[in-house]
């Protein structure tokens, strides 16, 4: 784990197939440019079974979940920006990270790079069960 990156995982079924699923993944990629900087997020798609193995390692219990930092913070509840702005403060790794987050809390979301940062997070590349991912 970075100390200068927050680490979030989207636990999913599969982000193009679900709706829901890819609402959390889309709440993640929204975020502005400046919070983009400050983190690193990955989708797993329990269709593959690194990801399976990721959900069980997280003690996932619904999908789709975003855990903050390992912690199952958002369960089948997509998330409004400053809810998760709030939480990944309360889970950055430093003072510094946590203050330059808050800053940002009145922001809002960005859809505009949605596309680019959903292919940056590997959105709906592991949606098959034979699947592998790095």
């Amino acid at each position: 784990m970075s100390e200068d990156k927050i680490n979030i995982d989207v636990l999913t079924l599969d982000s193009v197939q679900c709706a829901a699923c890819g609402y959390m993944m889309e709440s993640i990629a929204a975020l502005p440019d400046d919070v983009q900087e400050m983190i690193v997020y990955k989708e797993w798609s329990i269709k593959n079974q690194d990801s399976v193995a990721k959900f069980m390692e997280l003690k996932g219990k619904v999908l789709p979940t975003i855990c903050i930092e390992n912690d199952l913070v958002f369960e089948s509840i997509i998330p409004q920006y400053e809810e998760l702005i709030d939480e990944m403060a309360k889970r950055a790794p430093t003072d510094a990270l946590r203050e330059r987050l808050l800053s940002v809390r009145d922001q809002g979301f960005n859809f505009d790079k949605l596309a680019e940062n959903l292919e940056k997070a590997g959105s709906g590349l592991s949606t098959r069960s034979d699947s592998k991912r790095s």
